[in-house]
């Protein structure tokens, strides 16, 4: 294998397939990066067999051939190399030569018979949509999945597509976000997509308003965007039976700020991070929203102006579940909805009913 790139392609694909590398694997040949040279293109590959990412860039290639090299060491070689032409040849001891301007360095490499067959699919259920959107679907539910090990279903997004629309939901016991898309579809399906996957699917994003497939088969994702290939496998399990956790009446209902209110939470935060429920008091009545918070480290008090429907209610909740919502939303105004003080809370953006958020609040004593 010999080959000539240009070392800012190469450090980007690099980087990008980075995100997959496996660490401390039982297998060690999955902590390297495949180099595949065929055509008139490199090809780059890492997996760690539940999230594949490979990348094709341009290259003059002068003999074809493949080998797999030490990921974490590329990694960091490849940086240092943006700015040159770069040229890979794998020698006969099986080393990978790295020539750069006038200088010329080795990496150790894996056998790449040892290296496991990655199989892409371009048919099976799938859903069609812009980047836009699956990025403003990612967006605004990844955030709320669960990061702990305890209850594996729930460190990933619950995508349902039924009538050509997407519901996506992302819960993890004490909150739980929710929103809805039109797309286009094969037909009705349900899977949960890791919340790592989805992560790495946005940041592959470049062109908004490009249309993007996501297949499904065999409890595997696969998109393609541009020359990135990414593959994931599913969460597999059954998801929470979510819309009978969503209250469908209320007794009090607000609209506020949403400015105003993510610069109280957040100053009221300052106070109530030292306390591991991070517990922000709201005392809603006469039109008006008290934010406080009390620790060792001081407190806070605060008040802002609402239009309350309904009666008076003090609540609380963790100032993190509140903030993290409040900082997705683009609109001016949100609606936060009540029944009791220990009930589930619905917010919604005014003008985006496809949109919900729950939270659950903490119990006080008022």
């Amino acid at each position: 294998m010999k080959l000539i790139c240009d070392g800012l392609d190469l450090s980007d694909a690099v980087l990008k397939v980075s995100k997959a590398l496996s660490v401390k694997s039982a297998n060690p040949v999955l902590e390297g990066i495949k180099i595949t040279a065929k055509g008139d293109s490199l090809t780059l590959l890492a997996t760690d067999m539940e999230l594949t990412i490979e990348k094709k860039i341009k290259a003059e290639v002068l003999m074809e051939g493949e080998t797999v090299v030490v990921g974490k060491y590329f990694v960091e070689f490849a940086k240092k190399l943006e700015k040159e032409q770069v040229e890979l040849c794998r020698l006969d001891d099986g080393k990978l030569e790295i020539k750069y301007s006038d200088s010329e360095s080795e990496l150790q490499v894996f056998p790449v018979d040892n290296y496991p067959k990655i199989e892409k699919e371009s048919e099976g259920d799938y859903f069609e949509t812009t980047q836009g959107a699956l990025k403003k679907i990612i967006d605004k539910t990844v955030f709320a999945c669960a990061t702990d090990d305890s209850r594996p279903i729930l460190k990933g997004c619950l995508f349902e597509v039924k009538d050509n629309v997407l519901t996506s939901v992302a819960l993890d016991g004490f909150r739980m976000a929710v929103i809805k898309k039109e797309v286009v579809s094969s037909g009705d399906f349900k899977v949960v997509i890791p919340s790592r996957t989805l992560s790495e699917i946005e940041r592959l994003f470049d062109k908004e308003d490009e249309n993007i497939k996501v297949i499904l088969k065999d409890n595997c994702l696969f998109i393609e965007i541009g020359d990135t290939t990414l593959i994931s496998r599913l969460i597999e399990g059954e998801f929470v039976k979510y819309s009978h956790i969503i209250p469908t009446s209320f007794a009090n209902t607000l609209t506020v700020n949403k400015q105003a209110m993510l610069n109280s939470i957040e100053r009221a935060s300052i106070v109530a991070r030292n306390d591991r429920f991070n517990i922000i008091k709201l005392d809603v009545r006469d039109n008006f929203m008290y934010v406080s918070a009390k620790s060792e480290v001081g407190n806070v008090n605060e008040s802002i102006n609402i239009n309350l429907i309904g009666k008076d209610i003090v609540i609380a909740f963790n100032g993190k579940y509140i903030s993290e919502y409040l900082k997705i939303i683009n609109d001016d105004f949100i609606t936060m909805n009540f029944n009791t003080s220990i009930d589930p809370c619905i917010m919604r953006a005014v003008g985006d009913e496809d949109f919900l958020y729950l939270v659950l609040p903490v119990r006080i004593n008022a």
